[in-house]
């Protein structure tokens, strides 16, 4: 692939594309609230796949819509009574969140809106997180009967602490922006998202990358 900006689509429900040094997934899924359907969980893992191939790349950042990061996972596969749906939806949403975390680079996720369940989990396992000031998060996993995974949760007790975690997702109650930075769930709380991210990437394209990444390795070693 050359060095120019490149977009690809997979069903119109991600877009994705590598500017300046950064691959940038979009969700694009509006009619769901973004909610994370099975192809474009595939289509995520593609593109992560991708991004790590291309020398260009500093950086893999997540956005969603204005007002809207994810509404969580598509439910339709976990409720439909196919065991076998439900169990391939759990392995592909299993498999991106570890894609994820695994990534290469440092991951960002941008957030704007609603920040639930799956779509939170998927924040989790960046780096770092971003949000406006109209974000709210919640993980209704428990009305859902659904268990979460090891890692997810050892991330959200590293960030928010034991008690913190556990309320979340005792209660499935919603907290805003505020409180959400407040606890650690959130890293930077702005009301410019654009601007913060462009200096975020800036600072990457100054940075030593082998120096940076080393760096990174120690924080992920330390957690």
């Amino acid at each position: 692939m050359s060095e120019q900006d490149c977009e690809v689509r997979a069903g119109g429900d991600i877009i994705f594309r590598v500017a300046d040094g950064a691959a940038i997934l979009q969700l694009n899924r509006p009619a769901k609230r973004n909610a994370l359907s099975q192809a474009m969980w595939e289509a995520i893992c593609a593109a992560l796949a991708e991004a790590a191939d291309r020398p260009d790349v500093r950086a893999f950042v997540f956005t969603g819509l204005p007002g809207v990061f994810c509404a969580g996972a598509d439910l339709t596969a976990l409720k439909s009574g196919d065991r076998e749906a439900a169990a391939r939806y759990r392995e592909i949403s299993l498999r991106g969140y570890a894609a994820v975390r695994d990534f290469s680079l440092p991951t960002v996720a941008v957030i704007d809106g609603l920040c639930i369940g799956g779509g939170n989990n998927l924040a989790l396992a960046c780096d770092i997180r971003l949000a406006s000031p109209r974000a709210s998060f919640a993980i209704p996993a428990v009305r859902h009967g659904i268990v979460y995974d090891r890692p997810t949760v050892t991330r959200l007790v590293e960030l928010m602490g034991s008690g913190r975690a556990s309320h979340l997702l005792f209660t499935a109650g919603r907290i805003d922006a505020a409180r959400a930075a407040e606890t650690g769930l959130v890293d930077i709380l702005t009301e410019d998202l654009d601007a913060e991210l462009a200096d975020f990437l800036d600072a990457l394209r100054a940075a030593d990358m082998p120096t940076l990444l080393a760096i990174r390795d120690t924080i992920r070693q330390v957690r």
